[in-house]
């Protein structure tokens, strides 16, 4: 995909789903947003983008509407409350099974189309590319 390439925060947690192998959930910085009037669950949301110190990519503005210009995420209303939880579809990152990898410091670069669609493109650990490591697998797992 083409696009511009963005590095989001992120708080990931390490589950694993036997159907579906080992994965992290992401959770990001922008997975919650300030409410928007009108808002409503389901809704489409533009997350406007601004890049910060140390190349992170953080909130600046939400709407309902596209954007005209500047950087943005497509994403999902997922929840209204006080605040909006909002999801844009790369919320998991899959790995081989028995892969160990560190689960701080974590942030992910992705890509954005000029219509605010995202794919993570790597995670990176304090700043460089996730170093992935897979231990054997013991006679009992």
């Amino acid at each position: 995909m083409t696009g511009t390439t963005i590095i989001l925060a992120t708080q990931p947690v390490d589950p694993f789903d036997i159907f579906r192998g080992q994965y992290i959930s992401i959770l990001y910085e922008i997975s919650t947003i300030p409410l928007i009037e009108g808002a409503k669950e389901g809704n489409a949301v533009y997350v406007v983008l601004k890049e910060y110190q140390g190349n992170i990519w953080r909130f600046e503005k939400a709407s309902l509407e596209k954007p005209s210009k500047g950087i943005f995420i497509k994403g999902s209303i997922k929840s209204v409350g006080s605040n909006l939880r909002v999801e844009y579809g790369i919320e998991q990152y899959f790995f081989e099974r028995h892969a160990e990898f560190p689960t701080i410091n974590l942030t992910v670069e992705a890509k954005v189309s000029k219509s605010g669609q995202a794919r993570i493109v790597q995670l990176l650990h304090d700043g460089k590319p996730l170093r992935i490591t897979y231990k054997k697998p013991s006679l009992t797992s």
